[in-house]
């Protein structure tokens, strides 16, 4: 809904200076040649901010005016230095975020709020609290609203909230209220907007037009919890409110524009009388000369999707067409390039607006660039997000327009087969996946050593240690939490300036070549009505299916996962057959078309509920023999290995890990009250024959510095402790070292990392579903921190197993390079060995641990021996003495 607007600040009283005022008015009409005339004469004579003021008050289109602002800073002559300068400064800032907002350019505008906002920080002598509210704090947080970035607009409405506290302003209070209203609305917290809306009720006048614009931020959050009766009082009360407020009052005329279009939404399920709300906004508009291009945009954007919802794909483009040439001026809407993209979310709902159009004209060579188009935006906009939350918010609201694409792609593949719907499968598949990891793995790699990436680093180490205090404090601690706060925006906004990584095309033959000749990956996608797959080997694509899928079939995969695995051993040990049938009726639903190829590594990309299944545990056949070792486990045909994406799975082999050392971490004798593990013990026994130059830590000796140290040194840490995800109710994943947690936000910017970090602690595989990014586990936060190779376990592990399969694992690494292929072997060994029970070869005492990543992580093995620091003088000796050698024979 509409947000509080902002207006241009005044002249500070210090501009009333008899001459400059004078020169300025005179100049409000002057040509641009005028303009630079005046402007050398304060150049000239060191007038810095009459020469600013001077080219604030140059009137021009929004867009004509934001470019002459932007230049403004790169054509200063030396920085402010007075009072009076300074204040210029921060009103050319305030000045270029409003140009750039009202021309429609939202990025650059946040960019210049926020830089007002540092700048006001810096100086606060000139820095009027008023002003800071108004001009600064407001439309910055409405600007990260419009971008998504919702709590990153939540903490600056809530600075906004306790300025207008302290100033006891009734006006800014109740603004701010909606202001807030409105986040929490867009950040899916219907209630809490609708709470925000009350408190706002309260403080503003009734019949005022904040009132009015109280009531719309109301309706959009009762329409948004299907309370369709209320939400309708509710906006026809906020027109009626909003009618009556003068024409003089522009924020009113804006707010009445807005709620025109919002009663059209509440509407829509009868879209006669949503029409005749959107086009009273229209002509509205037009009898008002509304300016707001951005504004405009939306709500032709609104009639476009109308009619795209009515199937009239014609009059549907021609709206559209209206909503491209204001927000690409100059382009022709039929004719974009990735080139002409960038991140606003009006932008990226008309792109996929227009692919639905061209969809139902039967244009799929149309379709396909609008959707490609639509993603490239999506990518962009997710780069300006300052926070997590907001980012992984944006990727779940990605997912239908992923399946959209994708189901259009599949029927055009099916009609024409033609190879570029296949690739363009692929590359939605792909887009849909795990962007964030692949972000955070990039940002790893390109963080600089300048005085950027050395502050990043700095700051990224105060934040682990208030997190850490805050934790240790039960999260209760108010000025821990707002010094979190403080170094989380700083910390964002630094890496905001740090080169984006994302890419809009997939290096398909750059990953292939990474593809030995016995591996195979094979993606899917888990839509809401079909599941997609693909596989590719080194030559290209091998097959794309589709299959139809239900929710009920989801729940299955789900209620399998929990009942049998997730809640003990005794559900399978107590009806074997009922696991055995469900497990293969989950094998035939996904691979009876396309078994996985025997003696191959399979690389599996899951996605969604799929991520949860121990594939390697599914059996191949119907027919149901008595003993367990007998029973057909895919483990038995194929090597599977998982990866999260194309992109983060590239990205873990050409990460530069330890290349030799081996560092083992086994508490017996837990300490805080915890349980001893008794098998902690047997598996580093175990272990130990095949490891040559191991370091061990046993008990008291696996101190959290110890272990840091051996991230930063060896080639392979094995870690065989308690792991939890929360911690006093709050999601702190961590690792039960000795004499102190080590939690995983503490694996942020290593700038060494082990080759294989193996976990064969307690659901370390596990954690939580983030849609569209797959299992937020401690292997993937590993993952995240660079670390090529990993080996965790999705449920509890066991002592009577898991010693045997670690030395079977590290025995074989012995002689097999390949870490994927190792493990299988160690679960095959133990389903052959005779003198095991039937009982611990069901699946829940062997399949837990599983592999992720880069196979051949370990190039030079387990075995190799940490290379001394003068290694190198071998070769050079070497090259010294058969020179001597060369030079003694020519003598």
């Amino acid at each position: 809904m509409a947000e509080v607007g902002i207006y241009i600040p005044l002249l500070r009283r210090w501009l009333l200076l008899i001459a400059i005022p004078l020169l300025c008015s005179a100049f409000q009409a002057a040509p641009p040649d005028s303009l630079s005339l005046l402007l050398r004469q304060y150049r000239s004579n060191n007038q810095l901010a009459p020469w600013i003021y001077a080219q604030l008050q140059w009137q021009a289109s929004p867009s004509r005016k934001a470019a002459l602002l932007q230049q403004v800073p790169a054509n200063a002559w030396r920085a402010p230095q007075t009072d009076e300068e300074q204040q210029a400064w921060l009103d050319l800032l305030i000045n270029q975020g409003y140009m750039l907002l009202l021309s429609g350019d939202i990025v650059s505008s946040t960019d210049a709020y926020q830089q007002a906002f540092e700048w006001a920080g810096k100086h606060p002598a000139i820095a009027d609290e008023s002003l800071v509210l108004e001009y600064i704090l407001k439309p910055l947080g409405n600007n990260y609203t419009r971008l998504g970035d919702y709590e990153q607009a939540l903490f600056i409405h809530q600075k906004a909230l306790a300025l207008a506290t302290s100033l006891q302003d009734k006006t800014a209070l109740a603004g701010t209220y909606s202001n807030l209203a409105n986040t929490s609305a867009s950040m899916g917290n219907l209630q809490q907007s609708l709470r925000y809306c009350q408190e706002g009720f309260k403080t503003a006048s009734p019949n005022s037009a904040l009132y009015g614009l109280l009531l719309s931020e109301e309706a959009d959050a009762l329409s948004r919890l299907h309370q369709d009766n209320a939400a309708r009082r509710s906006i026809q009360e906020s027109i009626r409110i909003l009618q009556q407020q003068p024409a003089t009052n522009k924020e009113a005329v804006h707010w009445l524009f807005m709620a025109y279009q919002q009663a059209g939404d509440i509407y829509l399920s009868t879209p006669v009388t949503a029409e005749t709300y959107y086009r009273k906004a229209l002509l509205y508009a037009r009898q008002q000369h509304l300016v707001r291009k951005r504004e405009q945009a939306k709500l032709y954007l609104r009639l476009g999707q109308l009619y795209i919802q009515q199937r009239q794909p014609v009059t549907a483009l021609a709206w559209l067409d209206s909503c491209a040439t204001i927000l690409l001026p100059g382009k022709t809407p039929s004719r974009l390039q990735s080139a002409d993209m960038y991140g606003e979310y009006t932008l990226l709902d008309m792109l996929f607006a227009r692919a639905t159009a061209y969809v139902q004209q039967q244009q799929p060579q149309a379709a396909m660039q609008a959707f490609h188009l639509c993603f490239a935006v999506e990518n962009r906009l997710r780069n300006e997000y300052v926070s997590a939350a907001s980012k992984e918010m944006a990727i779940s609201d990605s997912r239908s327009r992923y399946e959209a694409a994708i189901d259009a792609a599949w029927h055009y593949w099916q009609q024409t087969k033609a190879q570029p719907y296949q690739q363009y499968i692929l590359e939605f598949m792909e887009g849909s996946k795990s962007q964030l990891l692949w972000e955070e793995m990039q940002g790893q790699s390109i963080l600089r050593n300048d005085s950027t990436g050395k502050r990043i680093r700095r700051l990224e180490q105060a934040l682990v240690f208030y997190r850490k205090e805050a934790l240790q404090d039960g999260g209760a601690d108010s000025l821990l939490q707002t010094q979190q706060q403080r170094i989380s925006w700083e910390l964002a906004t630094l890496k905001k300036k740090m080169p984006a990584p994302v890419s809009d095309t997939l290096p398909l033959p750059a990953m292939l070549k990474l593809l030995p000749s016995q591996q195979v990956v094979r993606s899917y996608f888990a839509g809401t009505n079909a599941l997609y797959t693909i596989e590719l080997d080194a030559h290209g694509i091998r097959f794309t299916d589709r299959q139809s899928v239900s929710a009920q079939w989801y729940d299955s995969l789900l209620y399998f996962r929990q009942h049998f695995f997730d809640n003990g051993p005794q559900a399978m040990i107590n009806a074997p057959r009922d696991w055995y049938n469900s497990a293969y009726r989950i094998y035939h639903q996904l691979f009876s078309q396309h078994p996985l190829p025997r003696n191959t590594t399979c690389i599996l990309m899951p996605d969604g509920i799929l991520g949860l299944l121990p594939i390697e545990a599914l059996v191949t056949k119907a027919e149901y023999p008595a003993a367990v070792s007998k029973w057909p486990f895919l483990v038995k045909e194929a090597t599977i290995a998982y990866a999260y994406s194309l992109r983060t799975w590239q990205a873990q082999h050409h990460t530069q890990a330890n290349n030799s050392g081996f560092s083992g971490f086994f508490i017996v004798q837990q300490p805080n009250g915890l349980p001893d593990l008794k098998g902690v013990g047997e598996e580093k026994e175990r272990i130990a024959p095949a490891i040559n130059n191991g370091t061990w830590y046993l008990n008291e000796q696996a101190t959290v510095a110890d272990f840091r140290r051996a991230l930063s040194l060896s080639a392979v840490v094995h870690i065989s402790t308690h792991a939890f995800t929360r911690q006093h109710n709050i999601p702190a994943p961590h690792i039960a070292l000795y004499d102190a947690p080590f939690y995983l936000f503490e694996l942020n910017g290593l700038e060494r990392r082990p080759a294989m970090v193996v976990l064969s602690a307690c659901g370390t595989g596990d954690g939580s579903l983030v849609t569209g990014e797959g299992i937020r586990s401690m292997a993937h936060a590993f993952i995240a921190a660079g670390t090529p190779a990993v080996v965790a376990a999705s449920w509890n592990v066991q002592d009577a197993t898991t010693p045997r399969l670690m030395q079977n694992f590290y025995a074989a690494l012995t002689t097999q390079p390949d870490a994927a292929i190792a493990l299988q072997q160690s679960k095959i060994n133990w389903l052959e060995n005779l003198d095991e029970t039937d009982l611990h070869k069901l699946p829940y005492y062997w399949a837990a641990l599983h592999f992720e990543g880069n196979t051949l992580a370990l190039q030079e093995g387990i075995t190799a021996k940490q290379r001394p620091n003068w290694y190198w003088l071998v070769p050079v000796a070497g090259m010294l003495i058969g020179w001597l050698i060369i030079s003694r024979k020519k003598k």
